[in-house]
């Protein structure tokens, strides 16, 4: 009887025991990068970043997102001008060390515009 309730209780405290899904390393990386699991997962936060630099790169997306994307060629063109890139190649426009890659099919439309740091 004393066995089995000492094993009961040995048993019930390794389940009760927290799981830690993170390591210390890792968890200072989320807090320096303003990062969570899940935006570092799906591509949408660095954790090799400032939380600044992540910032800023949200925003920069974001604009592309709304002002770039599914635009015609010239409102795009005219979208990046007026946020400060300059046209250094046909499709291709670079502002500081950001440089924006547009992508376009026949009806003159921007399919894709992917940033390179």
């Amino acid at each position: 009887m004393v066995k089995k309730l000492l094993i009961a209780v040995v048993l019930s405290s390794i389940v009760s025991a927290p799981a830690l899904a993170i390591n210390a390393k890792f968890r200072e990386q989320l807090i320096r990068s303003g990062c969570n699991q899940q935006t570092e997962m799906d591509g949408t936060c660095d954790i090799h970043k400032t939380k600044a630099e992540n910032q800023q790169s949200a925003e920069l997306n974001s604009f592309l997102r709304d002002s770039v994307r599914g635009q015609k060629v010239d409102a795009a063109y005219n979208a990046l001008e007026g946020y400060g890139f300059k046209n250094t190649q046909p499709l291709t426009w670079v502002k500081g060390k950001q440089k924006v890659t547009l992508k376009m099919n026949n009806a003159d439309v921007v399919t894709s515009a992917t940033v390179a740091h």
